[in-house]
């Protein structure tokens, strides 16, 4: 039972990371929560259609199919992620309002979707493996609610901390953690990539399995946060560093063009008019 709290804690905190960060980024826009639930909605038909689906998409692409359409999912949810922080230091002046709310919703809600239908996928997969095929399913159930519970636990606290801040602190904080999730997860896609023969595979860089096994709890926590691996290659990291470099240009640009503008000729009227 534990080897399932902690392998559905991981496919669930990452996911929750996801869906409770954007829901503190949605409240700081003002924005209300009718997009949630189509968002969910899709994600979880999405994530079941995925894995009824996984033996023919296994076999497509010369056996790499799997892979292939993990490591676009991953890479999907990155760019999102990436547009996601550009949008919140546009709003970065004036939170409480979003001035692009149907670009903010498609936003948020195909991240949401997306993250669900990658996450949802492998619980499902590992219920039915381990659980119904295994014969183990009460032991597998057992765990797997406990990993959720523990997982939506986490969650909360995560939205509730970070709907403490000030709209435009809430804005930043959650565009770090996207940053870091982001980056995680195009590392993650790489070495799908790599394993499909689609990116250059080398030696590992090094080896901290002596440190932090990746099948212990804080190798799953780090794995789902940050997406460790013990033994990364050449290509991972560059991945990991290229994502994190473009989301900090987006950060960074959007901020700074937004003090510009701000302080610009017409900024002291604008400003003033707001309300600020």
């Amino acid at each position: 039972m534990t080897s399932a709290v902690i392998i559905v804690l991981r496919e669930v905190l990452e996911a929750v990371l996801i869906i409770c960060m954007l829901l503190a980024s949605s409240s700081a826009l003002g924005l209300r929560f009718r997009w949630l639930p189509p968002a969910l909605l899709a994600g979880l038909v999405g994530a079941l259609a995925y894995a009824l689906s996984l033996e023919q998409i296994s076999m497509a692409f010369e056996g790499f199919g799997q892979e292939i359409v993990n490591a676009v999912l991953l890479l999907m949810i990155t760019v999102l992620l990436l547009a996601h922080n550009i949008l919140a230091m546009r709003e970065f002046k004036a939170p409480e309002v979003s001035r692009l709310p149907m670009l903010s919703l498609a936003i948020l809600s195909a991240t949401i979707a997306m993250a669900i239908v990658r996450e949802g996928s492998e619980i499902y997969l590992y219920v039915y493996s381990y659980g119904v095929v295994a014969g183990d399913m009460a032991s597998v159930l057992s765990g797997a609610a406990i990993g959720t519970g523990i997982g939506f636990s986490l969650g909360t606290f995560i939205y509730y901390s970070l709907r403490t801040l000030s709209a435009r602190h809430c804005l930043l904080f959650s565009s770090i953690m996207a940053l870091i999730v982001g980056a995680g997860m195009s590392s993650q896609a790489a070495l799908f990539l790599a394993q499909s023969d689609l990116l250059p595979s080398s030696e590992p860089l090094w080896d901290t399995s002596a440190w932090i096994a990746e099948s212990s709890l804080t190798g799953e926590l780090l794995q789902a946060v940050i997406g460790y691996e013990s033994s990364p290659i050449a290509t991972q990291l560059g991945m990991f560093v290229g994502a994190l470099l473009l989301s900090l240009a987006a950060i960074g640009i959007g901020y700074f063009s937004v003090r510009a503008s701000s302080e610009g000729p017409g900024a002291a009227g604008t400003t003033g008019g707001r309300g600020e």
